[in-house]
């Protein structure tokens, strides 16, 4: 299948469940004997995990199978992401919300995690100093059968920015208010 073929079915399975072109735009790029799919996401109410659902299907890799390379050619490369413009647009709305939590963070110990905000069984905690890893805040689910949260999502937000596109993404996909943030 072509690459234009491959974007054209997504567009199709995309619009079969009201994702419209306005939401989601999808491109197709050929290298050389590579295909590439590049799938944006323009509007965050959007589900990224649906899309990536109907786009990741048409993904196809060749590995060796003693070097675990990628060998080249008839590879189809599909990346699904938000649009940067959108996500930099809509990320300006948290930047007070992400200034004041990171004026909060010099009072938690390195090892401590700061507790965002809770929705359901979904918790968000950010863990705002280097300790082995970079800044980044943590969506987690909490688990019946123990104690321990299942990490389901991290995002990098080590400086105003970065946490400020991280609060855009979780409020958009997952529905947090940071309106009434505690810290």
């Amino acid at each position: 299948m072509a690459a234009r073929e491959i974007a054209e079915e997504i567009r199709k399975n995309l619009k079969k469940h009201g994702i419209t072109s306005k939401q989601v735009s999808v491109r197709a790029k050929t290298y050389l004997l590579d295909k590439s799919i590049e799938v944006r996401i323009k509007d965050l109410k959007v589900s990224k995990k649906l899309v990536e659902a109907f786009a990741k299907k048409y993904e196809y890799i060749r590995w060796d199978d003693y070097t675990d390379d990628i060998l080249a050619g008839g590879n189809t490369y599909v990346t699904v992401d938000f649009d940067y413009k959108t996500l930099r647009e809509k990320a300006e709305k948290f930047r007070n919300t992400a200034r004041k939590i990171l004026k909060e963070k010099d009072k938690y110990k390195k090892d401590k995690l700061m507790r965002l905000a809770e929705k359901e069984d979904l918790m968000l905690l950010y863990q705002p100093h280097h300790n082995g890893t970079y800044p980044h805040i943590k969506l987690c689910k909490r688990n019946e059968q123990s104690c321990i949260l299942d990490n389901i999502e991290s995002y990098y937000a080590a400086d105003e920015y970065g946490l400020s596109e991280a609060l855009a993404i979780l409020a958009y996909q997952y529905g947090f208010d940071f309106t009434k943030i505690k810290i």
